[in-house]
């Protein structure tokens, strides 16, 4: 569906067939520029006399063009009018009384029975960001033989918004955009879905969608197109297609694929796009992510995950190496006195340094993995402070032999906004506990707000502030209040328009625990929420230790949906243990 009469035509695959090669070839290059319209009475001619149209396994441009220049004329006289008129969108309304571009023909239909229908096309603007086109067809009555001439049989739609974004995205309609996609030619205008409830209304995105904008104080409206075999919806940024039936069609643009198979289980991950994937100069160094969600990691940190950023928002709060998104644990009961941590040690505080080592780390779009020896947090003779069980650390070197492996990857399960955290823990000798946090991650103060939901039941529970300060003076205490429970976790800003989840699927384990503080500092550089994946164990540690956690971002809704798809998928069966139910009496 391009508008450059002049672009390339794409070099086939080797394993493309002589019909599937001249396909490609009517639809990339059929227009009605000049220099490419074939010799034929400007007037257009009746249908009638016309010979058959061309048979697509054996056809040609000129074919093709000579069986749509009957057309042309009335499909230009059907644009004009459409352009006359004016549209209920302020901005789309405007863009097609701006520039546009010359009338092309789209490629044909691909719904049985139409495909010898040619559709025509305008751009808006002519150039630039493509913000709204407009389509006419010829679409007689049933039992009725198309007749070009006869105005009542034409029928035009505009698309615009991001509806138009994806419906002309070559990557999101895997090579044939527009009118050749899958979903083939418009059927309608925008409309609302609420009211004309077609059947992907039930869909748990759609249903977030609608809860978000509900609780924003917006009214409850969901814009559509319909489309000869289904459905583009706009849902706030991203468009989401749909079958006839109501099932969504691949992932969401952008970043998305409509046409990949629709996601049976957390695994499929969703191509990202943009400049991600990369490695930086120092070793941890890395930026990964898609379109949705942007991560990354730092050498200064030993790769510890020190950006998140959704909505643009940033997440992650790195004041000292204690903070980030990042697995720490404690050996034998002996608290910060001997807690090898990802990040770096204590006295690294804010400089740009970690003495955690590297062993090894990389990069690809959607994901990141690392393998590091763990600083401890305390170095050899630093006093723990009174709220640890040992008064000064008990580790004897700066570094753990001990290995951390994590591998992050963005965009599983069909959506960009859902992450995944594989972490294993690599013991190099024998101990008797363990405290695990799988990962800890320290967000922003801005996130004020938890609840704990229950993805079995969809169970909602909003929780007053944790105040998780170090001991007052003269205070003797171990550790600094929390917030236990192995209900998941949720975090988020007021109103709910940024949040984040985490659940695990290895929650079945003795022990795990969704773990929260937040801490009140007095300053809002210092201020922050942190929510974690913990687990202990008290006899028969094992040397290696492998956790599972997905880690959710997006309003408060989408994180309840993305959450409640991951454990359908994954059910745990574990009995929940609210708050109030772990609570020291």
């Amino acid at each position: 569906m391009s508008s450059n009469a002049d672009t390339a035509e794409p070099s086939p695959a080797p394993q493309d067939s002589t019909a599937e090669r001249m396909l490609r070839e009517l639809f990339s290059r059929s227009s009605f520029e000049p220099q490419s319209r074939p010799a034929t009475p400007s007037s257009p001619r009746a249908l009638e006399e016309t010979k058959p149209p061309p048979d697509v396994s054996n056809g040609s441009v000129e074919d093709w063009q000579a069986w749509c220049e009957q057309f042309r004329g009335s499909a230009e006289d059907e644009l004009k009018r459409k352009r006359g008129t004016t549209l209920p969108d302020l901005a789309a309304d405007q863009a097609m009384h701006g520039s546009r571009s010359p009338v092309y023909p789209a490629g044909r239909s691909t719904v049985p029975g139409n495909e010898n229908v040619p559709a025509f096309f305008q751009d808006f603007p002519a150039v630039g960001e493509r913000q709204m086109q407009l389509y006419t067809f010829c679409r007689p009555e049933a039992g009725q033989t198309p007749n070009p001439s006869d105005r009542n049989q034409w029928v035009s739609f505009e698309v615009y918004g991001d509806i138009c974004k994806a419906y002309s995205d070559n990557t999101f309609t895997h090579g044939h955009q527009g009118t050749n996609s899958l979903l083939g030619y418009p059927n309608s205008g925008r409309e609302d879905a609420v009211k004309t409830r077609p059947p992907f209304l039930d869909d748990p995105m759609v249903k977030a969608f609608r809860d978000a904008r509900v609780a924003a104080g917006k009214p409850d409206a969901v814009p559509f197109q319909e489309f000869q075999n289904g459905y583009l919806a706009d849902l706030g940024g991203k468009v989401q297609a749909f079958s006839k039936e109501g099932k969504p069609l691949g992932t969401a643009w952008p970043g998305g694929d409509m046409t990949a198979k629709a996601p049976q289980d957390p695994g499929g991950v969703q191509g990202p796009t943009g400049p991600y994937g990369t490695t930086g100069p120092l070793n941890g160094d890395t930026s990964f992510g898609n379109a949705t969600v942007q991560m990354g990691t730092s050498a200064s940190h030993g790769g510890a995950v020190t950006s998140l950023n959704y909505g643009g928002m940033q997440y992650i709060n790195n004041k000292d190496h204690g903070r980030q998104m990042q697995v720490a644990f404690s050996l034998d009961g002996y608290d910060e006195a001997l807690m090898p941590t990802e990040a770096g040690s204590n006295r690294n505080k804010s400089d740009p340094i970690s003495t955690t080592q590297v062993v090894g780390y990389g990069a690809q779009p959607g994901s990141m993995t690392s393998t590091v020896h763990p600083a401890y947090w305390l170095e050899p003779g630093e006093e723990a402070g009174e709220y640890n069980s040992e008064p000064y650390a008990r580790n004897e070197t700066l570094v753990s032999e001990d290995l951390i492996t994590k591998d992050v990857t963005v965009g599983v399960g069909g959506h960009d906004n859902v992450i995944q955290y594989d972490s294993h823990i690599q013991l190099a000798a024998p101990h008797d506990k363990i405290y695990a946090e799988v990962p800890t991650t320290y967000v922003n103060g801005e996130f004020k707000n938890h609840y704990r939901f229950d993805p079995a039941t969809g169970e909602t529970r909003e929780y007053p502030r944790i105040h998780s300060e170090p001991p007052k003076d003269g205070e003797v205490r171990k550790g600094f209040p929390d917030e236990g429970g192995n209900v998941p976790l949720i975090v988020a800003t007021e109103g709910g328009t940024h949040a984040m989840a985490i659940w695990s699927p290895d929650e079945d384990r003795a022990d795990l625990q969704y773990r929260l503080h937040q801490f009140d500092l007095g300053n809002p550089e210092d201020d922050c929420t942190k929510l974690g994946v913990t687990f202990g164990m008290s006899e028969n540690v094992p040397s290696d230790l492998k956790t599972r956690t997905y880690v959710i971002v997006g309003t408060v809704e989408e994180v309840k949906a993305r959450l409640a798809e991951l454990y359908s998928q994954n059910p745990t069966g574990v009995e929940r243990k609210w708050p109030e139910d772990v609570r020291p009496s």
